[in-house]
């Protein structure tokens, strides 16, 4: 499944309220530690092990009021929802610590 670009609130505000476990990457497109990050990101969600996730990406740069609404303050944030509710949030851009983060919320820890 590929990253989905956020595009505007509505589309993050109907991403977040989404059946299942969703997946949200913020992003500052020029910073050096989400610029080695994202490929991972993309990668996670063409894995078979992260099927049950719905993968997306908002630049925060364009999308000021999405950052601002979601309380994002440093890029790379990933926040993660289960049936409409935030459940973990990361900030980093660690890749093992972000699929131990995934790896909990797909527990259900």
């Amino acid at each position: 499944m590929p990253v989905t670009p956020i595009k505007s609130e509505s589309q993050y505000k109907d991403a977040i309220s989404d059946q299942g476990l969703t997946a949200i990457q913020f992003v500052a497109p020029w910073e050096e530690s989400c610029k080695a990050i994202t490929p991972k990101f993309k990668a996670y969600a063409e894995n078979p092990r992260w099927k049950d996730f719905k993968f997306y990406r908002v630049d925060i740069c364009d999308q000021q009021d999405v950052a601002m609404t979601s309380g994002v303050e440093m890029a790379p944030t990933f926040h993660f929802y289960k049936n409409g509710a935030k459940v973990k949030e990361f900030v980093g851009s660690s890749y093992p610590a972000l699929e131990r983060t995934m790896g909990a919320v797909l527990a259900g820890h």
